[in-house]
């Protein structure tokens, strides 16, 4: 029997391998052995090899929560942060807490790769500007959505990292909290 799409099985093999392994431990070997994809369909599929690869799984998970952010229904600025905070929470927990953002670790182990750097930029930059189009849809001013947006990612992100090292995700409540604290001070012009 046929296999539906080894290349985007290979894909999602690699945004799992760089959450929990980063840059340096996604190995074409480990790849092979997570997704059970022939050895051979590696350089067919990525005829960049892994620097290909890591790009096209950055590429891939930002496009996805890129679609989850645009697709939320939010009425006023706190939805938009609990959104995002208990997404990332829900993918850390199903990741047993040893799993981070596989963008994130994808920026720490691009060493001179200026390509997985753009694309990494890249990704960022398309999350704040869905999460800015969130803020703005839940009644923010553009200036501060692009504030709250910014901040939003690097308070996730670093939770991410906090709640690894600890193995647990107590630091999203936090994050969630202090976030919501803070979208709902009326602006000041």
């Amino acid at each position: 029997m046929s296999r539906r799409n080894v290349r985007d099985e290979m894909v999602q093999g690699a945004i799992d391998l760089l959450a929990t392994h980063g840059v340096q431990g996604t190995s074409f070997a480990l790849l092979v052995e997570a997704t059970d994809a022939p050895r051979g369909s590696i350089y067919h599929h990525f005829p960049g090899g892994k620097s290909e690869l890591i790009r096209d799984a950055v590429t891939s998970i930002g496009a996805t929560v890129v679609s989850i952010i645009d697709g939320l229904n939010v009425k006023k600025p706190e939805d938009v942060v609990k959104a995002f905070v208990e997404g990332w929470r829900a993918v850390f927990v199903a990741g047993g807490c040893d799993r981070g953002c596989a963008v994130a670790a994808t920026s720490l182990g691009v060493g001179d790769d200026a390509t997985l750097r753009d694309a990494v930029f890249e990704v960022f930059e398309a999350w704040t500007a869905s999460l800015t189009n969130a803020f703005v849809r839940a009644g923010v001013k553009k200036s501060q959505a692009t504030d709250y947006a910014s901040l939003c990612i690097a308070v996730v992100e670093g939770a991410l990292i906090m709640g690894r090292t600890a193995r647990k995700d107590d630091i999203f409540d936090v994050a969630l909290r202090q976030l919501t604290a803070l979208v709902k001070i009326p602006a000041r012009t």
